[in-house]
């Protein structure tokens, strides 16, 4: 059995799902997920099971099996990375760690999984999985079909917590509007005629600030309509353009286009941590070597 900690937005529960559904295969046992983080965290909420995924719950009795039944021990065990637990693995570290198919099983996963290295080879079943459960609504199903009738782009504005949220800015930080102007110059130098499809959490200042691109179309985010149901439409387009999200690298990474053109930020986060002292949790040492794929442009 693999047990995977789920945690985050659409986006990192769409590379921990991946990474443990991966592992789970390559050592033909079940897969179940940890959901007590949703719980207490009201700001996020589950949405893999708006997907055709293949896993079940854990109960608080199989999670504690793996780190402690204790509060007290949960707490101190979560504090040291768990350390002590045997049957844990920690992400050692954000790049891919070599070892991941290695470990035995029965195993608890904890971390984010943020490269395709830990599930490359299950790229079509993995595609399979994320497809939604229920048809898109009328509103997106038009989208789409203009979406498919050319050479579409789907720009992503990432600005919301990265913006509102000081914690978020000075880790993250929202994307300059430079780069966004670079990057539809090189995308317009490798595709014919782009059509360009701007996806963001925050439509009016996107519609204040791309008129560089004077036909985009805007796709506003409303309470409505579901992030899976967007990822889908994004990943419809033929070519992306991401912001520094993992949500949107999904949207670049499910598009089956063999000719697309995916172009990224290569500096993902706000501050390189080049300079700064190991941190207390390894797993917090950010080399994003392995997070975008080798054949995605890096702006």
């Amino acid at each position: 059995m693999v047990i995977v900690r789920v945690r985050g937005g659409l986006g990192n529960q769409l590379f921990q799902y991946a990474a443990a559904r991966a592992l789970a295969w390559h050592k033909g046992v079940s897969l179940k997920l940890d959901l007590y983080t949703y719980s207490k965290n009201q700001n996020r909420k589950f949405e893999l099971d708006q997907m055709n995924i293949d896993a079940t719950i854990a109960s608080r009795k199989e999670v504690h099996q793996f780190t402690g039944s204790n509060p007290i021990v949960r707490y101190l065990n979560k504090r040291e990375n768990y350390l002590r637990c045997l049957n844990v693995l920690s992400q050692p570290h954000y790049h891919f760690f070599e070892d991941f198919f290695s470990v035995n099983v029965p195993v608890y996963l904890s971390g984010y999984w943020n490269s395709e290295k830990y599930f490359i080879q299950y790229r079509s079943e993995i595609i399979d999985q994320f497809t939604l459960r229920s048809q898109l609504p009328e509103s997106s199903l038009e989208w789409k079909k203009q979406m498919i009738d050319c050479d579409s782009v789907a720009i992503h504005v990432r600005r919301g917590d990265y913006v509102a949220n000081p914690v978020y800015q000075s880790f993250f930080g929202a994307l300059p509007l430079t780069y966004y102007q670079v990057a539809v110059s090189e995308m317009k130098s490798k595709v014919a005629n782009p059509k360009f499809f701007i996806f963001s959490d925050d439509v009016s200042w996107c519609q204040q600030n791309f008129a560089f691109i004077p036909d985009a179309k805007f796709i506003a985010h409303k309470a409505s309509v579901k992030a899976s149901e967007d990822l889908v439409l994004m990943s419809t387009c033929r070519h992306q353009i991401i912001a520094n999200s993992t949500y949107s690298w999904w949207g670049a990474w499910l598009n089956t286009n063999v000719g697309k053109v995916v172009i990224a930020p290569k500096q993902w986060f706000a501050n390189t941590f080049s300079d700064s002292p190991q941190p207390p949790y390894a797993s917090r040492y950010y080399n994003t070597k392995d997070l975008l794929p080798e054949s995605w442009i890096r702006l």
